[in-house]
């Protein structure tokens, strides 16, 4: 009887030390919640794959992706796609609210799908729709579904509207439901939280650590935005506009610094821009500044603003991006231009090179006199004339033009006509 109740005794207390051995991994299991939410930029793909690779060297037991987004760049979605297969560390995707565009195809990289009640993915039609970007996209989808097992069929229906999927509307882009990627195979489950999802892969009890993007990262978000860059460049180019059209350097000058340091200096810090936009931009700025110093448009003008242009659209994380932010801000900068000429009066620029004012004797201003006084007057040529040169007349140092003939330096010349400002003169013996 002894022996019975000394095994029992052993058993219970091996089993709760099993039990605590258990309980003690699960509080040391770390599980990385990793926020993304808003465009899909370089910055929020350097983000996201950093993050990766950081669970990765921290032995993480597993990361979820919240996924908030109607898409972005399709090149940065292809990034955080790739940092997530190629993570050691299990990945699971969890669309909160929607899944667009190049956010599906994040999500669908994931190991495991995990939808909120009323969020939806899908709609990945390329912008612009061309039939290259729609190969180049429709592909990147369908490998990425085949790698997770999943119907690439249903993938390809997200960006081509052509194609007649089963069990979805002919001639739509497909867009799914919860509920209707659940039943194709493309959520595992419909979790409210992330705690559901944590019961679900069985890292309940795992030490959670909430991931959000720090100040830095969402500030370079933010300034490599579309719509962000576009502002940027039209209130560098107002404010350009503002400083011709007022006296001194003042706070709109202040101001076009700050929105084209912001521009460029957004691609650097997102790792999407080099150096060399940036000085080819300050380059033709100062081609453009001598270019107003000089009379005239000429050889420093054209050479500043094709500087100006090419520097902008280079220092955009891609030409494309670059073309639309400068035609969309060249057109707005043109509408503002009248407005801002009428509100502030003619360019200051220009008026330094253009006479704005008549020159008429009743505003007090006297003709000097011609040269029809030297006419008949000897003197001596100072230069050869070629026909043109310098001669002294008159103790007067004029310039001159000989009648037909080469004449060489200290010549005895004679003045024989004067027209305007012309001297005409002619060797002589006198």
């Amino acid at each position: 009887m002894k022996k019975s109740f000394r095994l029992m005794g052993f058993t219970i207390t091996l089993l709760l030390y099993i039990v605590s051995l258990g309980a003690y991994a699960q509080a040391d299991a770390v599980v990385h919640v990793i926020e993304l939410n808003g465009e899909i930029t370089p910055a929020m793909s350097a983000y996201i794959s950093k993050e990766i690779d950081y669970a990765n060297i921290s032995d993480a037991n597993g990361i979820i992706i919240e996924i908030t987004t109607l898409g972005g760049r399709v090149d940065s979605a292809v990034e955080i796609r790739d940092a997530i297969l190629r993570s050691g560390v299990p990945v699971v995707a969890f669309v909160k609210k929607r899944a667009v565009s190049a956010g599906a195809l994040i999500t669908i990289a994931a190991e495991k799908i995990f939808m909120a009640p009323g969020s939806h993915m899908g709609d990945a039609e390329p912008i612009p729709l061309t039939d290259k970007n729609l190969a180049y996209v429709s592909a990147e989808f369908r490998s990425t579904a085949k790698e997770r097992g999943r119907d690439a069929r249903i993938a390809a229906g997200m960006v081509d509207k052509s194609l007649d999927i089963p069990g979805f509307p002919p001639g739509k882009l497909v867009d799914l439901t919860a509920g209707e990627a659940l039943e194709a195979g493309y959520a595992d489950a419909v979790c409210g939280s992330v705690d559901d999802i944590l019961d679900f892969m069985g890292w309940s009890g795992a030490h959670v650590k909430e991931i959000e993007p720090d100040f830095k990262t969402s500030a370079v978000q933010f300034l490599t935005r579309y719509d962000v860059a576009s502002i940027l460049i039209t209130v560098g180019m107002i404010a350009v506009v503002i400083e011709l059209f007022t006296q001194g350097f003042g706070l709109a000058g202040f101001i076009g610094i700050l929105a084209f340091a912001l521009y460029f200096g957004g691609g650097i810090l997102a790792g999407t821009t080099d150096y060399w936009p940036v000085f080819l931009f300050v380059l033709g700025i100062v081609l453009m500044l001598i270019e107003a110093a000089v009379p005239g448009f000429g050889i420093f003008g054209i050479a500043g603003i094709v500087s100006f242009i090419v520097a902008i659209i280079f220092a955009a994380p891609t030409p494309e991006q670059g073309l639309i932010s400068l035609g969309i801000s060249l057109l707005l900068t043109v509408v503002a231009v009248p407005i801002l000429y009428k509100l502030l009066g003619g360019p200051r620029l220009f008026s330094r090179l253009v006479l704005s004012e008549s020159v008429t004797t009743d505003k007090g201003f006297v003709a000097t006199g011609g040269y029809d006084h030297l006419l008949g007057k000897t003197g001596e040529a100072v230069t050869p004339l070629r026909p043109s040169g310098t001669a002294v007349i008159d103790g007067i140092r004029v310039d001159v033009v000989a009648d037909g003939v080469f004449l060489t330096q200290g010549t005895r010349i004679k003045v024989i006509r004067v027209e305007g400002n012309r001297i005409v003169v002619t060797g002589t013996s006198e």
